[in-house]
């Protein structure tokens, strides 16, 4: 993939008091691809995600999307911009049905004012019969329509994880940050999702950046791999040769291959 990469991370520094999160963090994103996110607990990958999505500012280095800088803009902006992401922890309107909740997605973008929607005017109406045929596009999408107005709170953990994806792509992204997508999944609903991601990326045409710590799900589904230990950037690549990475390697098991390799021959 050619030309101007959609996300461009330079230098990335951020630090909670004496904490260093996130340090000297590079990261290209092309448009289109499907990239991921991963290290072990504790890594820094959620705070990426936050320093992208303007939740928390950083210490130093740029973010450029699109080309535009986006340090000091805050979230909303960010997300109006085409930056959208889902959370770690599912956070859902959960009182309100699942209609409602996509509904909500399409708020920061609406066009009419308070006077159109007050009037009920032509132009205001357009507007509603677009976002409800949208949003019923997004529920067929996830294969939630038949629930779409079932409390979201009532659905089960594998759907409110794609609600959460659906309200996310009300939004109109050209970027989607999924953060955990796959947690609490059985493997069914896993590979649901691996299929779900590659068709949002072909007929949205979305770029994907997802942090998850299901390997499987990983290297079957993204084609490059960023890996993140004690906030730094370890290893970059394609799935298969960041699997055999050796820095990887000891970052996910604490030791080395060769301590390893002499631990199972008996060595102390």
């Amino acid at each position: 993939m050619s030309g101007q990469p959609l996300l461009d991370v330079k230098g990335l520094t951020c630090r909670f008091g004496g904490l260093l999160a996130v340090e000297e963090m590079e990261l290209a994103v092309p448009r289109s691809q499907l990239a991921g996110l991963i290290g072990p607990n504790g890594a820094g990958k959620t705070t990426v995600f936050n320093l992208l999505t303007g939740r928390v500012k950083p210490a130093s280095g740029s973010i450029l999307f699109e080309g535009r800088p986006l340090i000091g803009l805050k979230a909303n902006r960010i997300n109006r911009l085409g930056l959208a992401r889902t959370f770690q922890n599912i956070r859902l309107f959960s009182e309100l049905t699942v209609m409602d909740n996509v509904l909500v997605g399409f708020h920061g973008g609406l066009k009419a004012n308070f006077i159109s929607a007050v009037l009920r005017l032509p132009s205001y109406r357009a507007e509603e019969r677009r976002i409800l045929a949208r949003a019923e596009e997004i529920l067929e999408l996830m294969g939630l329509m038949e629930q779409a107005q079932e409390r979201a709170g009532n659905l089960a953990y594998g759907q409110q994880r794609l609600l959460e994806i659906g309200r996310a792509l009300a939004t109109s992204p050209s970027l989607l940050l999924l953060d955990e997508p796959a947690a609490g999944m059985n493997p069914q609903e896993t590979l649901a999702l691996s299929a779900l991601v590659r068709r949002l990326r072909d007929e949205l045409k979305l770029t994907v950046l997802l942090i998850e710590h299901d390997m499987h799900f990983v290297m079957n589904l993204c084609e490059e791999l960023t890996v993140l230990d004690h906030g730094k950037v370890i290893a970059r690549g394609a799935p298969q040769a960041v699997q055999r990475d050796q820095a990887v390697i000891e970052a996910y098991l604490g030791v080395s291959p060769a301590k390893c390799a002499s631990t199972e021959n008996g060595d102390a």
